[in-house]
């Protein structure tokens, strides 16, 4: 909960926020990338994680120029601004791009870290996988979607990580799934694993993705469409 205000306590205001879960299916079992939060952290402290944050202003400034294309094609112009973040937070947390070998003229502040690597973001290699809300009650609360890309739409590397997230590692799916993870983590892997097994290759993308939200003490999973503005958290 957030500062009273006149006695009455008021909801932590919801944030936009975007992840990119990376799997690298080259070798026997695939794995995914994760970090572990610090401790000293108030949201989820030292808890494993996709790579991703907030979504910026920059972020949503860009989406109305970006002339690069999105996946789908027609991703509804709202989530723009998520798939942009996840590309520019995978940069940041782990120094891994998803991005073309051609300059990035179109740089502002938030992307200075991304655009010195040389490269233009390339979010037309994120699949739209699923969107999560953070219960209420909690110290933090995002409306997040999460991005699912293979680990070759990975053109380089950038500067060292910014350090937020500490023990950067890829694990298989059944090692992902022993480490300390949030509950939302562990529902979105769990999705990971079922898309992995239909769809090894990662090459099908379903316009209907899983949506969780608070429903009393768990969560409830409903589908709904990456090409239509989403609904108000």
């Amino acid at each position: 909960m957030s500062e009273a205000i006149d006695g009455q306590p008021t909801e932590t205001p919801i944030r936009d926020a975007a992840c990119l879960v990376v799997i690298d299916t080259s070798g026997s079992e695939p794995t995914v990338l994760m970090g572990r939060r610090h401790a000293s952290q108030v949201f989820l402290p030292d808890k494993w994680v996709f790579p991703g944050g907030r979504v910026e202003d920059d972020d949503r400034a860009l989406a109305n120029r970006f002339g690069g294309g999105f996946m789908p094609a027609d991703l509804a112009h709202e989530i723009k601004p998520f798939a942009l973040a996840a590309v520019r937070e995978l940069c940041e947390e782990t120094g891994l791009i998803v991005g073309k070998n051609t300059p990035f003229a179109d740089q502002c502040a938030a992307w200075e870290a991304f655009a010195a690597s040389g490269h233009s973001p390339a979010p037309e290699a994120l699949l739209p996988f699923a969107r999560a809300i953070t219960p209420p009650g909690r110290v933090r609360r995002y409306d997040t979607w999460f991005f699912v890309t293979k680990a070759k739409a990975v053109s380089g590397k950038s500067t060292l990580p910014d350090g937020e997230l500490l023990d950067l590692a890829w694990f298989t799916f059944s090692e992902a799934a022993g480490l300390d993870l949030p509950r939302i983590t562990k529902l979105v892997l769990d999705d990971v694993v079922a898309l992995i097994l239909n769809d090894p290759d990662i090459n099908g993308l379903s316009e209907l993705l899983p949506f969780y939200y608070s429903a009393g003490s768990a969560y409830r999973r409903d589908l709904i469409s990456c090409k239509v503005a989403p609904s108000a958290p």
